[in-house]
């Protein structure tokens, strides 16, 4: 049935050109909507001065092992281990620009994730 179907050709359509289906297309003869201004407001160019600045860290890992977590409880202490330990790893000069000490326990026994959080 397919054969005989494909034997029996049908007579030739006409059929728009590319630029007369889509008004925006290159070579279209007519538009299907005449152009409107846009009553959308425009888009800032810039920062507007009411908006605040946003605050950027840059935040390195560390995984540590064999890692006292009990000493790693408090934020002095941590912080006390990242200027030990970590300091000279870090883009920070001091500790005063590092912001943030997050310790994570690991799924390997004594290893935690040490995430350190520098102001950029």
């Amino acid at each position: 049935m397919i054969v005989g179907e494909a034997r029996a050709a049908r007579s030739r359509q006409s059929t728009l050109g590319y630029g007369d289906r889509i008004s925006n297309a290159p070579g279209a003869k007519t538009p299907s909507h005449p152009a409107t201004p846009s009553r959308a407001p425009a888009a800032p160019t810039g920062p507007s001065p009411l908006a605040p600045t946003p605050t950027i860290f840059e935040m390195l890992t560390f995984v540590v092992q064999d890692a006292d977590v009990a000493n790693l409880a408090s934020d002095a202490q941590r912080r006390r281990f990242v200027e030990a330990h970590l300091l000279q790893r870090l883009p920070a000069k001091d500790m005063a620009q590092v912001e943030r000490v997050d310790v994570t326990p690991w799924t390997v026994r004594d290893t935690v994730v040490v995430r350190v959080w520098c102001k950029v």
